[in-house]
């Protein structure tokens, strides 16, 4: 009986460990699906925005072949310093066991640090744009991101403004 009643444990915790294993597995596989889906949506954004700044400021085929190396070199240094700010502000968060100790005027200062590097190096960028856009084209340039956003609020009031008149339709009858 009590070679039985081990047999079964020893099976079940076998049985058990395949199960975890085969779970494990299938959540690598998800999580390995995920990403390449969050890749594959990141480069439909990244090749809509090239379309659109393309079309915005009217590059010829020579600009944009120089034109975009650069700006995905500048993107990539913001990341670069979004990430440190982030990195620095963590390591103050996990020091501080409780809210009330955390340092804020050091995290406001490293804010500020961050925001500082971030207009010195879209000042940098900009610059380095005379060598390949017009002045009309790096105008457009400079004022593109505020007019984005006031695009995208304006499709994001239409959508809610079309849902509340669903809404008010539905009610009515």
């Amino acid at each position: 009986m009590k070679q039985l009643l081990i047999l079964s444990i020893f099976l079940t915790s076998i049985f058990a460990q395949g199960q975890l294993q085969r779970k494990n597995s299938e959540d690598m596989e998800k999580m390995e699906m995920r990403k390449k889906r969050v890749e594959q949506l990141q480069n439909q954004k990244e090749s809509t925005m090239i379309g659109l700044q393309t079309n915005y400021l009217d590059l010829s085929p020579e600009q944009a072949q120089q034109f975009f190396p650069m700006q995905k070199e500048y993107k990539d240094q913001v990341r670069e310093a979004q990430k440190q700010y982030r990195e620095k502000v963590g390591k103050l968060r996990s020091k501080a066991k409780d809210v009330s100790k955390f340092d804020v005027d050091t995290a406001i200062k490293y804010q500020l640090e961050m925001k500082e590097e971030l207009a010195k190096l879209e000042s940098e960028f900009l610059k380095s744009t005379t060598k390949v856009l017009s002045n009309e084209q790096r105008t457009k340039l400079v004022f593109q991101e505020e007019r984005m956003k006031s695009e995208a609020t304006k499709r994001v009031a239409n959508r809610t403004s079309e849902i509340s008149k669903r809404k008010f339709d539905r009610k009515k009858n």
